[in-house]
């Protein structure tokens, strides 16, 4: 009978005779018990599966899968299967060990691209009601480390590549196999060589010249042992690193032993900190004779005295004394440079500014620096002064990522001992210091009397307490270039690079001039600070100071004034600063003048900034104080967005009129024309247009653009 005809029965039961009423009584409890399993279908049927989440094995493997089903008294359970997209049948896996509750599901061996799938479990008692969990098998991964766009032909006992692989998702960890090609052949030896090759790694080692085409554009495959659809491919160009540059025509005026030091980043912002130095001889001719490079990226790793090949190196200078150079490694690393050349004497340069633009790798590097030739005759520990003055600063990430830090001090040397240490540093905005008469706090190793390089240690305040490697590049008995080469977290914990000057033994009030001009540049928050400004001091051990510090910063500029006192260290040259801020108590440390440098300094505020004074002599001023042929540079880069510039300018009557190189992050930009009108007042404060600053002694000038246009960055001028 139906629900309804039951219903209707009910409805009727009132006019039953009474002699009936028993057996009505019965039937309506048959009713009443039908009637109320017709009124409800019963509590749903769901279906829940363990794991419920997303899961992903590897090929080969399997992964359990169990279904509780709810509200199914009959014990029915499940049912299960398998789909996926772009696959079928054995292509998608297998589902093994099925029963109602429980089922295997076991991945391909192989698959050719990441592959996703779904297994289903569907209730018998109710079909509508099912549960699924996606599974995903990634494919092999197959990844060339550090692929390069070109490489430069050349030949040396050393000269070669190294390729590393990294292979992910193989079950069988078997590594890769090497193949070196060209359009699709094999091409060996006329493109290069592969040889010591292993699962993971291999070296490659180039022609000695360029060859002709398709050989010099060849492709170093990876392709994974265990499944041979999955690979990588690195394709580059061989090109002629001793010719890259072509010919200027003054190729004179870069005569001798030279040694460059450069901070800049690689990649785009935020980007990597990278620290680079190198000592090479220019043969006056555009060829390289000799030389060794280092590089510290703040990575994983870092290298130093790596020979320079001068098969594969090379540079021009044009008649305006702007030029480039090549130089590579015998790791056929090429990095690439321009500069600009000054204090030429004798028809040679003595130093200038230069910029790297390397885009050799896929991640582009991009930094600035100054060059300074160097004097053979200083490439020995006796000849160095006894005493000298250091200034540096770099990045740490103890504290958090992209610290800026920065140190100032001086110490005593006799043979390579170093002695009377004296140090004041600023770690994100936290001083540190270390001082101690007597004290032994470091060595330098005897000096290669080929590029004026030597290995050193020094005991410096740093975020971690320990002992800094660095290496030392001679420039002179009197000025050390010092690049760190520890990573970022050993050592004293920071990466930096930096100079020391020669000061004198012993200080008085004479030491202290009465007027300065002064430059700093920082990264507070890992954003670009800018600082120039003018002081003056009364006299004496300790006394007043007077001043202003023109200051730009996240696109704000802020002037500041210098009303405070200073005090001289008499023992060790430290002049401390204290103004009515942070800012304006800088700690510096007196040198013998040298290169526009007369104090090494850093700054006690949060932009951590590492500067110098330069004597101001008494004289009135004007936009006439300034004329002749400037070479003139951007110095370090205080975030990845600065751009490094390196050029040339005239200055007459207050035009200034020249041309400059620019490494930005839209690419290289050459001989771009730099026009200003000059504009001094007595002090030797002014600017060069409108939201400009700028201070000079009469021959060097020191500026900041704050327009916005672009990041904060002290240009140097010098003659």
């Amino acid at each position: 009978m139906s629900c309804s005809a039951f219903s209707a029965a009910r409805r009727d039961s009132s006019f039953v005779p009474q002699k009936y009423n028993v057996l009505f009584i019965l039937a309506g409890l048959l009713v009443a018990t039908f009637a109320s399993s017709c009124g409800s279908s019963g509590p749903p049927v769901s279906v829940n599966l363990s794991p419920s989440s997303a899961q992903s094995i590897q090929q080969g493997q399997t992964v359990a899968i169990s279904a509780t089903v709810t509200n199914d008294a009959s014990g029915q359970g499940v049912t299960w299967s398998l789909s996926g997209t772009g696959c079928a049948s054995a292509a998608c896996g297998t589902l093994t060990n099925q029963t109602a509750t429980s089922v295997t599901y076991a991945a391909p061996a192989s698959v050719p691209s990441n592959l996703t799938v779904t297994v289903t479990a569907t209730s018998m008692k109710d079909p509508s009601k099912s549960a699924s969990v996606a599974v995903t098998v990634p494919a092999i991964a197959v990844t060339i480390q550090n692929k390069v766009s070109e490489l430069a032909a050349g030949s040396g006992a050393l000269f070669f590549a190294q390729f590393s692989a990294t292979v992910q998702n193989d079950p069988a960890n078997q590594g890769v196999t090497w193949t070196l090609t060209a359009n699709g052949a094999a091409c060996s030896p006329a493109c290069g060589t592969l040889s010591m090759a292993n699962t993971l790694s291999v070296t490659y080692t180039p022609p000695a010249s360029v060859p002709a085409a398709p050989d010099n554009m060849p492709t170093i495959t990876a392709t994974s042992l265990t499944n041979s659809m999955r690979s990588d491919l690195d394709a580059f160009t061989i090109f002629d690193g001793a010719t890259a540059c072509g010919t200027g025509g003054n190729e004179s005026v870069l005569n001798g032993q030279y040694a460059i030091m450069l901070q800049g980043w690689i990649g785009s912002a935020p980007g990597t900190p990278l620290l680079f130095g190198a000592s090479f001889a220019a043969d006056g001719t555009g060829k390289i004779t000799l030389g060794a490079d280092q590089v510290n990226p703040f990575l994983n790793h870092s290298s130093s005295g790596f020979s320079v090949v001068p098969a594969a190196s090379g540079y021009s200078v044009s008649p305006d004394n702007r030029g480039c150079l090549t130089l590579t490694d015998e790791s056929d690393n090429t990095f690439s440079f321009h500069f600009s050349l000054g204090a030429i004497s004798g028809g040679v340069a003595v130093k200038g500014d230069i910029i790297l633009f390397d885009q050799q790798s896929a991640t582009p590097q991009r930094a600035s620096g100054i060059l300074r030739r160097q004097d053979p005759t200083a490439f020995s520990l006796s000849a160095l002064a006894p005493n000298f003055a250091l200034g540096a600063d770099g990045w740490e990430n103890v504290k958090g990522p992209l610290t800026h830090y920065a140190l100032v001090g001086s110490f005593a040397q006799s043979g390579g001992t170093l002695s009377n240490p004296s140090f004041d540093a600023n770690d994100g905005g936290t001083p540190r210091s270390t001082s101690g008469l007597g004290q032994n706090f470091g060595t330098i190793q005897p000096v290669a009397t080929a590029t004026g390089m030597a290995f050193a240690s020094l005991q410096l305040p740093g975020p971690l307490p320990g002992s800094a490697n660095v290496t030392v590049y001679v420039i002179s008995s009197s000025e050390l270039f010092v690049i760190s080469n520890d990573l970022n977290n050993i050592g004293i914990g920071a990466v930096f690079s930096g100079r020391a000057i020669a000061t004198p033994t012993s200080f008085s009030a004479s030491s202290i001039s009465p007027n300065y001009i002064f430059r700093f540049t920082g990264s507070p928050s890992g954003t670009a600070s800018a600082s120039i400004g003018l002081s003056s001091f009364s006299g004496g051990i300790s006394g007043s100071v007077s001043g202003t510090l023109d200051q730009f910063a996240s696109g704000t500029p802020t002037s500041l004034d210098l009303a405070g006192t200073y005090a001289l260290t008499t023992s060790s040259g430290k002049v401390s600063l204290t103004g009515a801020s942070a800012a304006t108590s800088p700690v510096c440390y007196l040198t013998n003048p040298l290169d526009s440098v007369s104090a090494l300094c850093i700054s006690a505020d949060n932009s951590v900034s590492l500067g110098v004074f330069n004597t101001l002599p008494a004289a009135t001023y004007s936009s006439a104080s300034l004329s002749g042929n400037f070479f003139f540079g951007s110095n370090e880069p205080g975030d990845a967005t600065v751009a490094d510039l390196s050029g040339v300018a005239s200055i007459s009557s207050g035009t200034l009129q020249g041309v400059q190189d620019v490494s930005g992050q839209s690419g290289l930009t050459l001989a771009s024309p730099v026009n200003a009108t000059l504009s001094i007042t007595a002090n030797g404060s002014g600017n060069l247009g409108p939201k400009t600053v700028a201070v000079t002694n009469g021959t060097a000038l020191y500026f900041i653009d704050e327009t916005g246009t672009s990041p904060p960055v002290v240009q140097v001028l010098e003659q």
